[in-house]
Formats: C-alpha cells, structure tokens, sequence
C-alpha cells in the first residue's frame, strides 16, 4: 500500500491506518527536523507536533499528490517554527551557555551534525540512512535535483575532509 493509500485511508476515518503510516515516515520527519534543530530532543518533540498537525490535517490532503511531500513540508515548517521559537529564548540552562555536549549518536552522525550546514544534512539523511531517491527528496524539500545532487555530493566531501582531521 503507498502512502498515499494509508493516508487517504486514514483521512476517511480508518485510525487502523496511522501506524502504517507512521512507520513508513517516522525516519523522515526525524531527519527533516534534526537537520534543522541539530538536537536529538527537539527533533523528537518537532516529530510529535508534525503528526498531531498530519492527524489534524489529514482531511485536507488531496489524493494523488505527492504524500511524501506534505509530510515533508509539514515537518520542515514546524522545525524552523520550533528553530525561531528557541532564537528569541535566552538560555538559563548552564549547559546551553556554554555548549551542550554532543546528544549520544554514533560518530558520523554526530560529526556530520558539526559539520554539514542544515541543508547538507537533511539530504544526506534521507538519501543515506532513508533511503530516498535524488528525485524523491527534491521533491519533499521543494528543490531541484541538481540541487539535492551538489548538496549531498558536498556533504560526502566534507565528512572525507572531516574524517581525515579526526585521526
């Protein structure tokens, strides 16, 4: 069954159809708001308001367009909400003053979150670890492909570069 389908099904009334759902874009909407958060926790929290937002919403979904991308775009704007959200807070956390230490990843993820801009990340993300096509995540980011191509063709150099510093 496509997303689309679960979707569609859900949006009727079908609530059997969310976790189907959910496990077919959970990776996505993580990746999509750590590349733009950089935190674990408020990635996770962006995840939370992305579904409530895609359950409240799902009515409005028109069949046959692009599902992935909705969900995409959904997550992306509650990301860089929750990102301006925390730009205007002042830091009372001793932590946040001075710099959290790194949220517990494997390595490469961690060192690709230093070092890769927002952009950079998401594409490298999804197409690494979700295993998106160029196309495919051009079309839930809302950009070319050339552009998603040069974006994860630089990420790769960069974590070569970064890699080779690190020993």
């Amino acid at each position: 069954m496509t997303l689309d389908e679960h979707l569609i099904r859900f949006a009727a009334g079908d609530d059997s159809e969310f976790e189907a759902f959910y496990r077919a874009t959970q990776k996505t909407v993580y990746h999509i708001a750590l590349g733009i958060l950089g935190e674990r926790s408020l990635a996770e929290d962006v995840m939370q308001t992305s579904y409530l937002k895609i359950l409240a919403n799902a009515g409005r979904y028109r069949a046959g367009s692009n599902a992935a991308a909705w969900i995409a775009r959904i997550a992306r704007n509650e990301a860089l909400n929750e990102k301006k959200r925390r730009s205007r807070e002042q830091p009372t956390d001793e932590s946040e003053v001075f710099g959290a230490k790194p949220d517990e990843y494997g390595f490469l993820t961690d060192l690709a979150r230093r070092v890769l801009s927002e952009g950079e990340f998401t594409v490298l993300m999804l197409a690494a670890v979700d295993g998106y096509k160029r196309r495919e995540i051009a079309s839930m980011l809302s950009i070319p492909v050339p552009t998603v191509t040069w974006r994860y063709h630089r990420a790769i150099e960069k974590l070569r570069r970064a890699l080779k510093e690190e020993e």
